[in-house]
């Protein structure tokens, strides 16, 4: 699907960053159609932290459970197969989310804006389709991804990017060319195709930052994830849900409102609703075992 090869992109920058463990075998065995819910316990369940952070979770106020659920099996069970899945996608690629102590790039910030993307996308995908929710949260975790690659190959280079945007008023995209050649929309969708992601997630990487979607040979559902993730990038911004590295909100096309079925008098409790999934989320994810 992606001409420009993993390897062009490894000569230009530097050393990939390498999916965590859990989150590669999850990935290998979904690209095989051989992933079972019996399977996916098994695969969390070996890194003891990373399965006490996903039951943690699942039994956060997040999800609204009524009786807690003290295996992975019964998580499953009771939350269902993908939203057990894209958690602990979401829990291993957090790892990568490291920042150097004499950097200015906030990479915390950069994580905590992605879960805020992610619960704005599951909470306006909802108006379309309740049974995408689980892959929108997946995207809003892994929209930047490619900031991460340029930070943990160039950090020096992103931290020129960042004081163009900011000393220059350049856009994000025409920063990323001038130092990069390329945009963190494009780096991240190379990476996730080297670590074997479904072509869904590529796709919404790559995309999302064209929510018109006019050249796009893409079908409608991912059409709508691909908005959901647009639309849930904006409404982070402006309701300062973490610490976007560009926190420039782009305008939204009356095209995105009306394919996600958000009508003007709706947007106030969309963004109320965002506002507190968003801070349930952060106190679990916070919250120590």
């Amino acid at each position: 699907m992606i001409r420009v090869k993993v390897q062009d992109l490894i000569s230009q920058i530097g050393d990939l960053p390498t999916l965590p463990s859990v989150a590669s075998r999850i990935t290998q065995e979904m690209k095989n159609e051989a992933l079972t819910a019996k399977m996916l316990g098994a695969i969390i369940e070996g890194d003891t932290a990373l399965a006490a952070k996903v039951l943690r979770l699942a039994n956060s106020a997040f999800y609204g459970l009524q009786k807690q659920v003290t295996s992975l099996d019964k998580a499953v069970m009771v939350l269902g197969f993908n939203t057990v899945k894209n958690l602990a996608l979401s829990v291993s690629i957090h790892a990568l989310f490291k920042g150097r102590p004499d950097s200015p790039i906030d990479v915390d910030g950069l994580w905590h804006h992605s879960l805020g993307c992610a619960v704005a996308a599951k909470v306006i995908i909802e108006k379309v389709d309740k049974k995408l929710n689980d892959d929108a949260f997946l995207f809003g975790i892994l929209h930047d991804i490619g900031k991460i690659v340029f930070i943990n190959a160039r950090p020096q280079d992103y931290e020129k990017i960042l004081l163009l945007m900011r000393e220059k008023g350049l856009p994000q995209s025409e920063a990323e060319m001038e130092v990069m050649e390329f945009t963190h929309q494009r780096a991240g969708s190379l990476l996730l195709d080297s670590w074997k992601f479904p072509d869904s997630i590529i796709l919404a990487v790559k995309y999302h930052h064209d929510p018109e979607l006019k050249t796009a040979k893409i079908e409608p559902k991912e059409k709508d994830l691909i908005r959901a993730l647009f639309l849930g990038n904006q409404l982070a911004k402006a309701l300062h849900l973490g610490k976007s590295t560009n926190p420039v909100r782009e305008e939204i096309p009356k095209t995105v409102w009306q394919a996600l079925n958000i009508k003007r008098n709706e947007i106030k409790d969309v963004a109320s609703a965002i506002q507190g999934n968003y801070e349930l989320l952060l106190q679990a994810w916070n919250m120590e075992g």
